[in-house]
């Protein structure tokens, strides 16, 4: 698990959320392709984290045999974006989700 802060190069405003899900899908993209050539953005879609509007994706892929699911959440608050993100083993019997919800459930902005 882990969770990154970026600065924004011009201050978020609710109102631009539709083009941030445009940029925000091309870094997911661009996160899958540092990954690797066989990883993909399985899933993606919205939900609430820490009070606001989040963007979620789910990146999947084998890596010396094992499959993997890197969980990735962006929230954009002012000129600060902040990246959770956890890495869940498929096959597992205990993958890691428990622990991906308890990251972004307990996730404050301060």
């Amino acid at each position: 698990m882990s969770v990154a802060q970026f600065r924004l190069a011009r201050r978020f405003k609710p109102s631009l959320w539709d083009a941030a899900v445009v940029e925000l899908n091309d870094v997911a993209a661009r996160l899958a392709e540092r990954i690797g050539p066989e990883a993909v953005v399985g899933r993606s879609g919205q939900t609430t984290i820490a009070g606001r509007r989040a963007r979620t994706y789910e990146i999947d892929y084998t890596r010396e045999g094992e499959r993997l699911v890197d969980k990735v959440a962006f929230i954009l608050e002012g000129r600060r974006e902040f990246q959770l993100t956890c890495r869940v083993r498929v096959d597992d019997p205990d993958p890691g989700t428990d622990a991906c919800d308890r990251l972004r459930s307990s996730f404050r902005l301060s």
